[in-house]
């Protein structure tokens, strides 16, 4: 049996109203649809850890207030795998959330 500590849809909230959505699909194979909503326009750097911690790819640009969302590709990241993911804004950061590709 799989048990998942938050439901699907839940967000992680940072300073200032940040909120990392969760990605679909997750795990994934080919690609996947990172979501986020911003409080306000801003400048975001989304980086991606892997299990030790390490900064394997950083994806950067300006976005608008309300829900946006980056594509993740299979070749962004090493090999198949757990990682992990956060958003920073210049007046905030989320924490982190997990990713599966197989």
């Amino acid at each position: 049996m799989i048990r998942f500590n938050r439901p699907y849809q839940t967000s992680q909230q940072g300073v200032g109203g940040l909120q990392l959505l969760s990605n679909f699909p997750n795990p994934f194979v080919e690609m996947t649809m990172l979501r986020f909503h911003l409080p306000e326009a801003a400048f975001i750097v989304l980086s991606i850890f892997d299990a030790q911690g390490q900064v394997v790819t950083q994806k950067e640009g300006s976005f608008e207030s309300g829900e946006n969302q980056l594509v993740l590709q299979r070749q962004d990241l090493r090999e198949p795998g757990i990682y992990e993911y956060q958003i920073e804004t210049p007046d905030a950061v989320t924490e982190r959330r997990k990713l599966v590709m197989f």
